[in-house]
């Protein structure tokens, strides 16, 4: 049994785009049989003498400048003066640029940190335009990646996913077709002259 804690350690002004990501993680968290409790802190309200209680702990967060909000780095700060126990580290990083890959930074500084601490990091869920993926369609297949990443927590599981408001084949077509478009509108603009 589990004992998982969920932490929104973003900036404030942010948080509320990373809102709808905890609370399906959560769903899906709860929906496990072997969680004994999921608990879930902003950082405002975090408390690092309870760190220890957890086995596994995630992070999760917006991006900020492509790297991690100094509302998290102060987290880490204050968790470096508590006593650990080898707690599983996870990390939902969110980021408003398409690319996922924008996360990575976040991620490499998250993965230094546990090393330094002694803490076991086990991967991440990195999201890209997550400003506009809960006002599309899109937010299906990212609740479908959210599903996979709990399940990967929940089984103790490395986990390495990343996931953009487009898939690659979607994100051609539609760019195929404003090209060809604007071809269009500029080869009648010179038909004109």
């Amino acid at each position: 049994m589990a004992k998982i804690l969920l932490i929104s350690s973003g900036l404030k002004h942010a948080q509320d785009f990373v809102e709808p990501f905890l609370k399906r993680l959560e769903v899906y968290l709860t929906s496990k049989a072997d969680c004994e409790c999921i608990d879930v802190r902003r950082a405002e309200t975090f408390d690092e003498r309870t760190f220890f209680e957890y086995d596994q702990v995630v992070f999760l967060f917006s991006t900020a400048m492509n790297s991690i909000p100094s509302s998290t780095l102060e987290i880490f700060q204050k968790l470096e003066l508590q006593s650990k126990n080898h707690t599983e580290i996870y990390a939902l990083i969110a980021c408003d640029e398409y690319e996922a890959e924008k996360c990575n930074l976040s991620e490499r500084i998250i993965q230094k940190w546990c090393q330094r601490e002694d803490l076991k990091f086990q991967g991440s869920l990195k999201i890209g335009s997550a400003f506009f993926i809960m006002k599309s369609a899109s937010k299906f297949v990212v609740s479908n990646y959210i599903k996979d990443f709990a399940t990967a927590i929940g089984k103790h599981e490395s986990v390495d996913l990343k996931v953009s408001m487009l898939t690659d084949k979607i994100f051609m077509k539609t760019a195929n077709k404003y090209w060809n478009k604007e071809i269009r509108k500029k080869y009648k603009e010179k038909m004109k002259k």
